[in-house]
């Protein structure tokens, strides 16, 4: 078992630790958007206790890599913020990759984007315990692979942050 993914057994937990009013989920987005926006990552409001982060890997990674690029460390400094500021809030980070090469690799790829961005988090103090990291590979477009345009919209992480429940 990968260890991140252990987190996943002390999500229902951390998020029952502290529950997120409709107003603190508000505050989060708003910072979301301020610090993030502007950097070409998509905050969604998806329902009253989850917010979407879109984070397309032109941005967040370099083409068939998993490092995050030395650019993209501020927004997640502001990320990993937020979350230290919201303390009930847990972030699911998953990421995707477009449909060139093996299914295999593609798997594995998505699944060490989604864990370097989870390291990184991390690294700025977020608690492990509110941390899940899982790849996707090729399986959930949402662009057709048949051209580069949609093949660049299907290699992505997105962060899912869910308010803590009473």
């Amino acid at each position: 078992m990968r260890p991140i993914l252990i987190a996943a057994a002390l999500l229902a937990f951390a998020s029952a630790a502290v529950a997120q009013t409709p107003q603190d989920m508000d505050r989060a987005e708003a910072e979301l958007r301020s610090d993030m926006a502007p950097a070409g990552v998509v905050v969604e409001r998806v329902a009253p206790d989850e917010i979407r982060l879109v984070m397309p890997s032109d941005i967040t990674f370099d083409f068939d890599r998993a490092y995050v690029r030395r650019e993209f460390l501020p927004r997640l400094s502001s990320l990993a913020s937020t979350l230290r500021q919201h303390s009930g809030m847990t972030a699911e980070i998953v990421g995707h990759a477009d449909a060139v090469g093996p299914d295999g690799y593609n798997q594995d790829l998505s699944e060490r984007r989604a864990r370097a961005v989870g390291s990184t988090l991390l690294e700025y103090g977020v608690s492990y315990s509110h941390l899940v990291a899982r790849g996707m590979g090729e399986w959930q477009p949402i662009a057709s692979n048949a051209d580069e345009w949609g093949r660049a919209q299907n290699r992505r992480v997105e962060i899912r942050l869910l308010a803590g429940k009473k």
